[in-house]
């Protein structure tokens, strides 16, 4: 006699939270979502923020369903998918496809690290790091994943510290012929005092090259809390 399989075991993953907020930063910046932050990154930049949802093997384990479920008693119908680098998630493929199911429209924060896998979503955020990340450039330039990010309309936002960094920006720009009024600039800082302290400078930046500034909303009025 078979046994019946409860599905709900059957696609498991580690997380580090899940919460309702607004989108403090990229094109989207101050639109209701729902937040969920995938466990797991191999990038490392040193001046990351969310340092917590490294480890694989921290966060909770949660089943897809209830996950899903989790993001669902919000009053929201958008999600952004974050980590970590969420693209290194045994998570991310499934709860994507399982989030369009229920009708939410879907915005993604990667690295760039990784190749986009071919599951629908609606917006991809792509912070390709730049040298003072840290990061060695064979483990952040990986040029196949900039093109597959390319052709699907991708959001490019680059965090700066000076202006060697936005230099960078502009030789990748030129380098993978990323359309300039896709691309965001946005300071890097962990206080409110820091960014805006650096923004009038990012801001001179984005008008002498056409981008785009991008705010840190949720540091400029809750500081570098979890879950806002």
């Amino acid at each position: 006699m078979l046994q019946r399989v409860d599905r709900r075991q059957r696609v498991t993953g580690r997380i580090a939270e899940v919460f309702f907020s607004i989108q403090g930063e990229g094109a989207t910046a101050g639109t209701p979502a729902v937040f969920v932050r995938l466990q797991g990154c191999s990038v490392g930049c040193v001046w990351c923020d969310t340092k917590y949802s490294w480890d694989p093997r921290a966060g909770r384990e949660v089943a897809l369903d209830d996950l899903v479920e989790e993001a669902s008693a919000f009053p929201c119908r958008r999600c952004v998918v974050t980590g970590g680098e969420p693209l290194e998630s045994p998570l991310f493929s499934p709860l994507v496809q399982a989030l369009k199911a229920r009708g939410f429209t879907l915005e993604v924060e990667t690295s760039g690290a990784l190749p986009p896998p071919p599951v629908a979503v609606d917006q991809w955020n792509v912070s390709v790091k730049v040298a003072g990340s840290g990061v060695p450039e064979a483990k952040r330039i990986n040029p196949e994943a900039i093109r597959h990010f390319l052709a699907l309309g991708a959001w490019w936002k680059f965090v700066v510290v000076d202006a060697a960094d936005v230099s960078e920006v502009v030789r990748l720009a030129e380098r993978f012929a990323i359309p300039r009024g896709r691309i965001l600039l946005m300071p890097e800082g962990v206080r409110r005092e820091e960014i805006l302290e650096r923004s009038p400078w990012v801001m001179e930046e984005c008008k002498r090259y056409g981008f785009r500034y991008s705010p840190r909303l949720h540091i400029l009025f809750w500081g570098a809390r979890r879950g806002v």
